[in-house]
């Protein structure tokens, strides 16, 4: 089997990242210029210190989840390496840690890798640059891993 390689790119998120990092820099300036008018309001001031840590919480996401080499899911006949996208290391799993493949979430935008010891590893949809690049990976998994049957 050659290795396949599946990048995260999850431009729509940073976009919203991004956005919701602007929102919160005008909100942060608002509580403070109304801290400033009223002489140091204990609220204004808590707001302005919410604001820009919300602000700051999503400007550091807006960077982890930036494009990078390597950065992604890679399937191999030895198993697959997935890239943690804060931390970033890499986990590497042999198909014989990987009991079962599921696709879960009421979009099934989540692949779940459930692993022999009772452990599971997630993937959502959101790491990925578009619906089919993520379906491409999921059935990749699904052929290798299927999903149990239930037989009643």
């Amino acid at each position: 089997m050659e290795p396949r390689f599946y990048a995260f790119d999850p431009r729509p998120t940073r976009r919203a990242l991004f956005v919701g990092a602007c929102v919160l820099a005008i909100l942060s300036a608002w509580a403070l210029a109304d801290a400033r008018a009223r002489g140091n309001a204990p609220l204004a001031v808590a707001r302005a210190g919410i604001t820009g840590g919300l602000m700051l919480a999503f400007v550091f996401a807006w960077h982890r989840l930036r494009p990078r080499p390597g950065w992604g899911v890679t399937l191999s006949a030895r198993g697959v390496a997935l890239a943690r996208p804060f931390t970033g290391s890499q986990l590497q799993l042999s198909w014989g840690q990987i009991d079962s493949v599921r696709r879960l979430g009421r979009k099934e935008d989540v692949l779940g890798l459930f692993l022999d010891e009772g452990g599971r590893v997630l993937v959502t949809r959101h790491l990925f640059p578009s619906r089919t690049a993520f379906g491409e990976l999921a059935a990749a998994l699904e052929e290798r891993k299927p999903a149990p049957r239930f037989d009643a």
